[in-house]
This record gives structure tokens, C-alpha cells and sequence, in this order.
């Protein structure tokens, strides 16, 4: 597969519906995982150590 025929496969790729629904539901765990992490670190001993505005 030559580069050409390469990009066309990575652009039908990510053309179809799927590839949509799987980029966010990536999305949505990544940005779960950050709000948890978040969460934890305000309720930890580290929030009186930062000067976080929420």
C-alpha cells in the first residue's frame, strides 16, 4: 500500500459512523477519568497545598 492509497483508506475510515461514535465515546472515558481525578485531588490533602480556583 502506497501512501496515497493509504491516506484514502484512513480518510474512508474516518468518514464512516463508527469511527465517529468510537472517537467519542474515547472522548467521554478520557473525560471521566480527568473529572475523577480532579474530584479526588480537591478532596485530598493536596487542595490546601494548590491555590486552585474552582
Amino acid at each position: 500500500m502506497n501512501e496515497i492509497e493509504f491516506d484514502r483508506a484512513l480518510s474512508d475510515f474516518l468518514d464512516q459512523e463508527g469511527s465517529e461514535q468510537a472517537g467519542e465515546a474515547l472522548f467521554q472515558l478520557v473525560r471521566t477519568a480527568f473529572t475523577a481525578g480532579w474530584q479526588a485531588a480537591m478532596n485530598s490533602d493536596l487542595h490546601g497545598v494548590m491555590k486552585v480556583d474552582r
